[in-house]
């Protein structure tokens, strides 16, 4: 298609400068509080949380998913603990630190 053909209708659309060099998105400096380990205090009423490290107002969403991520690692780590201790469970015999032979494990 050329630019001259008349079944192309061009659209009533001023073009726009580019943005400024400002960023529209800024991080929170490093330096800044990250709120973990934190405790938080909880108005349940009020659906306001603080962070009691820097004492700022933070959304109750990040409270909710800090303490999603905590539980998920606790129950990874469980259950990792657990298949140690059935795999643990599950043996008779151990090799010797000094001499290098087989011994039985105490069940005491």
């Amino acid at each position: 298609m050329s630019d001259d053909d008349d079944s192309v209708r061009k659209l009533p659309v001023e073009k726009k400068d580019p943005p400024s060099g400002e960023r529209m998105l800024v991080e929170v400096p490093y330096n800044a509080c990250q709120h973990w380990p934190a405790q938080f205090q909880v108005d349940v009423k009020g659906g306001r949380c603080l962070c009691m490290l820097c004492k700022a107002e933070v959304s109750p969403w990040f409270v909710l998913e800090s303490l999603m991520h905590e539980e998920s690692r606790w129950m990874r780590e469980r259950r990792a603990y657990q298949d140690e201790m059935q795999r643990l469970a599950e043996r008779t015999r151990t090799k010797c630190q000094h001499c290098g032979q087989l011994t039985r494990i105490s069940r005491r």
